[in-house]
């Protein structure tokens, strides 16, 4: 096994570098859901070593991507419906929040920083992987600017969970208006329009909640 060694410096510690590649490869389902992983298989993928990888398994599991098995491993989480249900629920709540808050306070740069996020997001329409790239930012953006990092902690899970189900359904989704949207979400918290910000996501949501009924009903 070729596991890389990787010093200090920029990106963060060596669990947080871990977690951000691990966390990638679940969302983009290149780890399947279901699929039986040993921890040293998750070292070569990372190219960290153990110590940063256990750290991010940890993360990993709290947020219900990666599942601990005693005596047999590790599990990638499969897709359930029924758990995607409850997400989504929660979800709708706290995200409201999120960006009523995140028109109210963010600063300047931020708002500039989303304004330019959505001319790019309009363009984003017909190209799959730009989108996905784009709308993590943008969560990364909207949580940076609600300035309340006790919702983000309860969110993160929450969008991870959500980004492997647009992923699963990447190639019937009607990507022209999810980029549509996503840009209508972006304007209206730079300009402070908290009203218009719910007005888009509840949008966003409704698409999310479709993409869960087309999941086999008994999961």
């Amino acid at each position: 096994m070729n596991v890389t060694t990787h010093n200090g410096g920029e990106g963060g510690s060596l669990a947080q570098r871990a977690y951000q590649v691990l966390e990638e490869q679940l969302v983009t389902l290149n780890l399947t859901p279901g699929e039986l992983i040993a921890e040293k298989e998750l070292m070569e993928k990372a190219g960290y070593g153990r110590t940063p990888v256990r750290e991010a398994i940890q993360r990993l599991s709290a947020q219900g991507l990666l599942q601990v098995l005693p005596r047999k491993g590790l599990m990638v989480t499969p897709l359930r419906r029924s758990e995607l249900v409850q997400i989504i629920e929660a979800r709708r709540v706290l995200e409201r929040l999120m960006v009523v808050k995140a028109s109210e306070r963010a600063n300047p740069d931020q708002r500039q920083a989303l304004r330019v996020l959505s001319a790019h997001l309009e363009t984003a329409g017909n190209d799959l992987e730009s989108f996905f790239r784009l709308d993590h930012r943008l969560d990364e953006l909207l949580q940076a600017a609600c300035q309340n990092p006790f919702l983000v902690n309860a969110l993160v899970a929450m969008h991870s969970q959500c980004r492997r189900l647009w992923y699963l359904h990447r190639h019937m989704l009607n990507l022209p208006l999810s980029a549509q949207l996503h840009t209508g979400l972006a304007r209206a918290v730079a300009r402070g329009d908290g009203a218009g910000a719910i007005r888009a996501l509840d949008e966003i949501i409704a698409i999310l909640e479709e993409l869960v009924g087309g999941l086999d009903v008994l999961s």
